[in-house]
This record gives C-alpha cells, sequence and structure tokens, in this order.
C-alpha cells in the first residue's frame, strides 16, 4: 500500500508542479488525478493496493473537509447558531416521524396481504370439502 500511496502524491505533486508552471489551466490536484487515471489507462489494470487505498481514503474524506469548512465559516456559525441547531433538530423530528408514518402504513399493508394469503388456502380446503 505505501507504493500506491507514493504513486498517488507522486502524480499529485507533478501536477503541483504543472500548475505552479502555468503548463496547465487546471488546479494542481485535479491535474494530478488526471495523470494518474492517464497512467492507469495505459497500464489497463488498476492496482489491487489502489483501490483498497482509494476506499479507505473514501471512508475517512468527510473527516477531512468537514473541519475545514467548520473553521472557514466560523464566524457564521456563531451569528446563526440557533437557526442552525433548529434547523437541524427540526429536521431530524420530521425525518424521524415520516419514517415512522410510512414504516407503520407499509407494515399494516404487509400484515394485511400476509393474512389474506394464509386464508386463501383455508377457503380453498372449505370449497374441496364441501
Amino acid at each position: 500500500m505505501l507504493g500506491q500511496i507514493a504513486r498517488v502524491l507522486c502524480w499529485l505533486c507533478v501536477g503541483e508542479i504543472a500548475a505552479r508552471l502555468g503548463l496547465l489551466p487546471f488546479p494542481a490536484p485535479v491535474t494530478g488525478l488526471i495523470l494518474l487515471y492517464a497512467e492507469l489507462a495505459v497500464r489497463g489494470r488498476l492496482p489491487d493496493d489502489l483501490g483498497v487505498l482509494a476506499d479507505r481514503l473514501l471512508q475517512f474524506l468527510g473527516m477531512l473537509f468537514v473541519p475545514a469548512g467548520v473553521i472557514a465559516y466560523l464566524d457564521v456559525l456563531k451569528t446563526e447558531a440557533l437557526p442552525i441547531l433548529a434547523a437541524v433538530v427540526g429536521g431530524t423530528a420530521i425525518t424521524l416521524f415520516v419514517t415512522m408514518v410510512v414504516v407503520n402504513r407499509l407494515g399494516i399493508a404487509i400484515a394485511k396481504t400476509q393474512t389474506q394469503e394464509l386464508s386463501q388456502p383455508e377457503e380453498a380446503a372449505r370449497d374441496v370439502n364441501s
């Protein structure tokens, strides 16, 4: 896996150099990942370790961006804390209530269907015995 980390960092470094020199009009990480993709396309296969690395990075991607977003908008969060908190709590409560209603109605419908399916063989047996 260390080799794959080195591969990704190498292409990100090349992308940074290309962006600083003004060779491509893309941000450095985008350039690096395009070059990584080009290398993998030429090779024709994705190394297993690179797939594992990508899965691991995606697991922790939220933790990498959320703190930066919170710090960038800290002044807005301080002034608008009460409306944000109300929206989060209210949205969660509404989501839970709607989920409860849907699951309850779905459960009742499934129970009725199963009851009808169980009663149909009994009715058929009564018709045969009559």
